[in-house]
């Protein structure tokens, strides 16, 4: 699973930010909010969906990977199991909806993706 530092770096080379200054003046924070990301302080909620709206994926998935972190922050099991079933429910319909989306092309491009044929 992703961590929320692993998010903030595929916004810092999606937008082409070289530092985390760059990255802060974009989501209108102080740098030091980026630096307490960095060390392992969980995104908020806010920011969690900017980065993903930035990164074109489902803001769901940042914000419970940010929930994940902060469950296991605060020791929370109760919270951390349930975050996690969020976590997987999100990624796996993604997922779904991406193999819906790709069946009407399947006989299109199974030849290519054949090794044997």
């Amino acid at each position: 699973m992703k961590s929320s530092n692993d998010y903030l770096d595929a916004v810092q080379k999606k937008l082409g930010l070289s530092s985390d200054y760059k990255l802060a003046k974009h989501y209108g924070v102080a740098k030091s909010t980026i630096s307490r990301y960095r060390s392992g302080r969980p995104l908020d909620n806010d920011i969690a969906w900017n980065v993903a709206e930035d990164l074109g994926i489902d803001p769901a998935e940042v914000i419970a990977v940010a929930e994940i972190e902060r469950a296991k922050r605060s020791q929370d099991e109760e919270g951390l199991r349930v975050w996690k079933r969020r976590f997987q429910a999100v990624t796996h319909s993604a997922a779904t909806i991406f193999g819906v989306i790709a069946i009407p092309y399947w006989d299109a491009v199974a030849d290519k993706l054949c090794i044997l044929c």
